[in-house]
């Protein structure tokens, strides 16, 4: 019976060493398998903090580049909106004057009519606001045709007209005309001078030669 029991002990002891060793060394496996994960993210960690870095060095490489030209813009717009804003939008407007024609007065009458053909090129609208002439008696007025609802036709007069940019005026006896009391007998071929005034180009001075009424001819 003691040998028995003696026997007994032993397996009992050596199986709980047997049990004890492997728990250890599970133990110690899991231990390290955590101990390696904690590295793992650790390492993981390091390098997105890394990429992070990098890609804010690259972010403020790149921002300067980035705003400058948006500030630039920006300040052009400001500029170009107070342009707009103040009317002075596209180029100053230039005014070309092609010679004109005055009519030779017929009947008793001495009053007659002028035209010219006025074309801006500029970017800007311009007015014309007045006409003179030396040999006109007193202002020559710039006048418009109109018609009554009973169909009569006359001649009403105007302060100043629009020449629009990059347009013309074309003045004829159905439209925009001047209107002069010349001061002399005129003839066919006689070299008329005029001066006419812009609201923003200033004074031009050109010719017009007188022909007959209905002649569109120089």
């Amino acid at each position: 019976m003691t040998g028995t029991a003696d026997t007994v002990s032993e397996t009992v002891d050596g199986t709980a060493d047997t049990v004890s060793e492997t728990v250890d060394g599970t133990v110690d496996e899991t231990m390290k398998a955590k101990a390696k994960a904690a590295g793992a993210v650790q390492e993981a960690g390091a390098v997105q903090e890394g990429r992070a870095a990098k890609r804010n060095r690259r972010l403020a490489d790149v921002l300067p580049v980035v705003l400058a030209p948006l500030a630039a813009s920006a300040v052009a717009l400001g500029g170009l909106t107070t342009w707009v804003g103040t009317g002075h939008a596209g180029t100053p407007a230039r005014i070309d004057v092609v010679p004109g024609r005055v009519y030779l007065p017929y009947g008793d009458g001495r009053e007659t009519a002028a035209f010219f053909d006025i074309a801006n090129s500029g970017g800007s609208g311009d007015r014309l606001t007045g006409v003179t002439s030396p040999a006109a008696l007193g202002e020559v007025a710039l006048t418009r045709h109109r018609v009554t609802e009973a169909g009569g036709a006359y001649r009403d007069e105007v302060a100043s007209t629009s020449v629009p940019a990059g347009g013309e005026l074309s003045m004829s006896p159905h439209g925009v005309s001047l209107t002069l009391l010349p001061k002399a007998n005129l003839e066919p071929g006689d070299i008329v001078p005029f001066t006419l005034r812009f609201e923003h180009g200033g004074p031009i001075r050109t010719v017009a030669v007188v022909v007959r009424p209905g002649s569109s001819s120089l």
